[in-house]
C-alpha cells in the first residue's frame, strides 16, 4: 500500500486504503470504508490538499530513486522512517526500499512545493478499472474514487452512459456514496436503466441524497418485478418523502408504502417499515401490530421497534396518538415478542415496553424474563423493572 504520513487526518485516509486494499472479501472492505466515511467527511479539504501532495511526492521520489538506486542494494523488509521526523515513505515501485538522505527530502518537498499548485488528481486509471470483469478490482477501484469525492463527480457523470453494465453498476453505487446533489438527474436518469441492478443502486443514492424531486420517477417503478429493485425504491420513497411535496404525491406515497407492507418479499416489507417511519405511522397501527407476528424474524424484529416508536412518539413526523384499545393491542403483542427465540427481538420488545411507559401488566412476564433469560434478557428486564419499583418506593 503506497502511503505518505503528513498529519493526523492522513492516518483517516491510510485507514481506508488498508480496508480496501487489505481486509479479505470485498464486502468487508466495503464495511470499513463506510465506517470510515463520516470521518473522512470531516476532513475532506484536508484530505485533499493531502492527495495532491503525496502524489507529487511520488512522482519525484521515483524520479529520484531511476537516477540514484542501485540494483544490488539490499533489501529491507518493512516500512521505515526517517528519525526526527514526522515523515513515513514507503516505496513500493520497487521491491527494494532505501531511506532518503534529508538533503534529498528537502529537495523533493521543496519541488513539490513548486509544483502543488498544478498537481491534480487524476481519476482516469481508477475510472478505467470499472471496467475489469473482476468485482475485488471494480471494488479497490469504486473505493477510491469515494474517497476522492466530489471533484471526480463530473467525471462519474460522464461515465454513467457507458456500454458497459459494470460501469454504470459501480458509477451508480459510488454516486450514492458520495452523496453530491449535482448526481441527482444522473441518478434518476439511471431508474430507468436496463439493468435492474443499476436501477436498484441508483434508487438507492437518491433515497441517501433525499432528493425530494425524485418522487414522481420513483413512483413509476414501484410495481417492477426485480425485488432488489423494488426494495430499494420503497426504500427511497421514504427518505425522499417531505411535507412540502404536493398532496398527490404524498398521498401516493402512502399508498405504495402501505401496500409493500403486505409484499410477498421480507425485504420489501423491512423497506416498507423504514418508510413508514418516515411518514410517521399515520393510519399503519394495524399493520405494525400484524407485522410484529410475521413469519420472517427481520420483519418482526423491524416492526416491534416500529411498535414502541409509535406509542413513544418516537417518529421523524407526528404519528398517530393511539387509543385505550389500540395500546393495549400494543402492549399484549410486545409481551408476546418476549417469547420470541431471537435475542434480537426480545430485546427490542423489552425496550419497547420502556418506551412505552413499562404498564404494570408487563411486570410478571419482565420477571419471569429476569429469572429464566440470557444474560442480556437479565440486563434489559433489570433496567425496566427498577423503573417501575422507582415510582412505587417514592409514594
Amino acid at each position: 500500500m503506497r502511503w505518505f504520513q503528513f498529519g493526523p487526518s492522513c492516518w483517516l485516509y491510510s485507514a481506508a486504503d488498508w480496508c480496501r486494499d487489505e481486509l479479505v472479501g470485498a464486502r468487508t472492505g466495503a464495511v470499513g470504508i463506510q465506517f470510515l466515511e463520516p470521518l473522512y467527511r470531516r476532513f475532506r479539504p484536508e484530505l485533499t490538499h493531502f492527495l495532491r501532495l503525496r502524489q507529487s511526492i511520488e512522482i519525484v521520489g521515483v524520479a529520484w530513486r531511476r537516477q540514484h538506486i542501485s540494483l544490488d542494494l539490499p533489501a529491507v523488509s518493512g516500512p521505515w522512517t526517517i528519525s526526527g521526523t514526522d515523515v513515513i515513505l514507503d516505496t513500493v515501485t520497487h521491491r527494494r526500499r532505501i531511506i532518503y538522505p534529508k538533503g534529498i527530502l528537502a529537495a523533493s518537498l521543496a519541488l513539490v512545493g513548486l509544483t502543488l499548485a498544478c498537481a491534480e488528481f487524476d481519476p482516469e486509471p481508477q475510472i478505467a478499472l470499472l471496467k475489469s470483469l473482476q468485482s475485488d478490482v471494480r471494488e479497490k477501484a469504486a473505493g477510491k474514487l469515494v474517497i476522492y469525492g466530489e471533484p471526480v463527480v463530473p467525471r462519474l457523470i460522464e461515465e454513467s452512459s457507458s456500454d458497459y453494465t459494470r460501469v454504470r453498476f459501480e458509477v451508480a453505487r459510488i454516486l450514492g456514496r458520495i452523496r453530491d446533489p449535482r448526481a441527482t438527474d444522473t441518478l434518476i436518469r439511471l431508474l430507468d436503466d436496463r439493468s435492474f441492478n443499476v436501477a436498484a443502486y441508483a434508487a438507492r443514492g437518491l433515497g441517501d441524497l433525499e432528493a425530494k424531486q425524485a418522487l414522481p420517477t420513483l413512483l413509476r417503478f414501484t410495481d417492477t418485478p426485480a425485488r432488489i429493485f423494488r426494495q430499494q425504491v420503497v426504500w427511497a420513497l421514504g427518505r425522499c418523502y417531505g411535507d412540502t411535496a404536493h398532496a398527490g404525491l404524498r398521498d401516493s406515497v402512502q399508498h405504495v408504502v402501505e401496500r409493500a407492507l403486505h409484499d410477498p418479499t421480507p425485504d420489501v416489507r423491512v423497506a416498507a417499515l423504514q418508510s413508514a417511519r418516515q411518514l410517521g405511522y399515520i393510519g399503519m397501527i394495524e399493520q405494525l401490530l400484524r407485522l410484529a407476528r410475521d413469519q420472517s424474524a427481520e420483519v418482526r424484529h423491524v416492526a416491534v421497534q416500529a411498535l414502541g416508536q409509535v406509542a413513544s412518539g418516537d417518529t421523524p413526523r407526528l404519528s398517530d396518538s393511539l387509543t385505550e384499545q389500540q395500546l393495549k393491542a400494543t402492549v399484549d403483542v410486545l409481551l408476546g415478542s418476549l417469547q420470541e427465540s431471537h435475542q434480537s427481538i426480545r430485546t427490542k420488545a423489552v425496550r419497547a415496553l420502556e418506551a412505552i411507559g413499562a404498564p404494570e401488566t408487563a411486570e410478571t412476564a419482565l420477571r419471569r424474563l429476569l429469572a429464566r433469560g440470557t444474560t442480556e434478557d437479565q440486563r434489559e428486564a433489570r433496567r425496566v423493572l427498577e423503573a417501575l419499583t422507582e415510582p412505587q418506593m417514592g409514594t
